[in-house]
């Protein structure tokens, strides 16, 4: 059972989840938070794609750990027995489950995502709860310790987050799918004369995406995303973000 302290702590986390900016999927602040509530080392919301088994994004805290040997990770993470036991039906969204409930730690070190990736990280265990599903892709959180085993406490603390995290992505989901173009509108002059990379760059701008989240969405650096910027406000003669959101949002007829 969770104590009342638990549950205060509980509410402040779920209210800086509802806090969080409505282009973001968790804020770092929001899942720093909830790392020290589960108490671990490495705490993350990942993007999945079933049934591929494949990890298409990340926001981690510490904000790094997503970036160390991304390449052998991404290439492993199919092995996570995380995506068996969701495709069993052991892991549902809104539960929790435990490396070393799926299996013994003599068998999770042979498997190589956990010897080659989370050994060398420090990591022993991972609780995964999973936040939403439905079939083709979906939301988890990890929690990665230094040591086997997560209590009754930690998984409740997990499970009672977990539906408001659903909920306040989902409205995000909403809120910028009815500010997305419609993609059956012409699109201006200006549009033309940018790269296919500089308009999926120019896209998430006009959402009001930071360059950070840019760079999580495109797989690129948050370096790279300036770059991309700085050529798009060239060509399009710009001075900053703020005109280049206010064309994407003019009419075709008065754009460039």
């Amino acid at each position: 059972m969770l104590s009342a302290r638990d549950l205060s702590r509980v509410l402040d986390v779920v209210g800086v989840l509802h806090e969080d900016g409505h282009d973001a999927e968790v804020s770092d602040a929001g899942l720093a938070a909830l790392g020290r509530l589960v108490g671990c080392d490495i705490a993350a919301l990942n993007r999945v794609e079933y049934p591929q088994r494949r990890i298409v994004g990340a926001v981690t805290d510490p904000p790094e750990h997503y970036e160390v040997d991304k390449a052998l990770f991404d290439s492993l993470a199919h092995q996570h027995p995380g995506f068996a036991a969701y495709e069993s039906g052991r892991l549902a969204p809104g539960s929790s489950v435990a490396l070393t409930d799926l299996a013994e730690l003599s068998a999770l070190r042979r498997i190589p995502l956990y010897a080659d990736v989370f050994r060398p990280r420090g990591t022993v265990d991972q609780l995964v709860c999973l936040v939403r599903a439905d079939g083709r892709r979906g939301s988890s959180l990890s929690f990665n310790r230094s040591r086997a085993g997560f209590s009754d406490r930690d998984r409740a603390v997990v499970e009672l987050v977990a539906p408001h995290l659903a909920r306040a992505m989902a409205c995000r989901d909403r809120l910028a799918a009815a500010r997305k173009p419609d993609p059956g509108l012409s699109r201006p002059a200006w549009w033309l004369e940018l790269t296919p990379r500089e308009r999926q760059v120019a896209e998430q701008v006009s959402r009001g995406t930071t360059d950070r989240q840019i760079a999580r969405h495109l797989e690129i650096s948050p370096r790279t995303v300036h770059k991309h910027l700085e050529q798009i406000y060239r060509k399009l003669g710009l001075p900053n973000r703020a005109s280049l959101i206010a064309l994407s949002f003019a009419p075709p007829s008065s754009g460039r």
